[in-house]
């Protein structure tokens, strides 16, 4: 059966690995590859805890507010990674490569479920 903490752990693996490639490599940028892993782990994070609060009907006003944080973090650093000046402007295919360890994590994640 799959899981959602090992999920988040292989996340974490794949968006350090990442990171430690790119930082050895040059390329793409290491913090825009943190900043795209973090992106989207935190958001996985707050969407489990709003989603876990609502299916568990204990206090549907704070799995509302607890998604609207996370839209607003994802906003935030998207915007960062986008638009910001050039001093706190992260590599965008750094960004990029960060967010997609979420999905590389999330089939390893389902192999490794379906196999064992």
């Amino acid at each position: 059966m799959a899981s959602l903490s090992r999920l988040q752990g292989r996340h974490w693996l794949l968006v350090g690995a990442t990171a430690s490639a790119s930082l050895a490599l040059g390329r793409p940028g290491s913090g825009g590859v943190l900043l795209g892993g973090v992106a989207i782990g935190l958001s996985v994070l707050l969407y489990a805890a709003g989603l876990g609060s609502l299916v568990r009907r204990k206090r549907p006003r704070l799995a509302i507010g607890v998604l609207f944080v996370k839209l607003l973090v994802l906003v935030g650093l998207g915007w960062l990674a986008f638009t910001s000046r050039h001093a706190l402007h992260p590599d965008p295919i750094g960004f990029a490569v960060g967010l997609t360890c979420f999905p590389v994590a999330a089939v390893w994640e389902a192999v490794s479920a379906r196999q064992g």
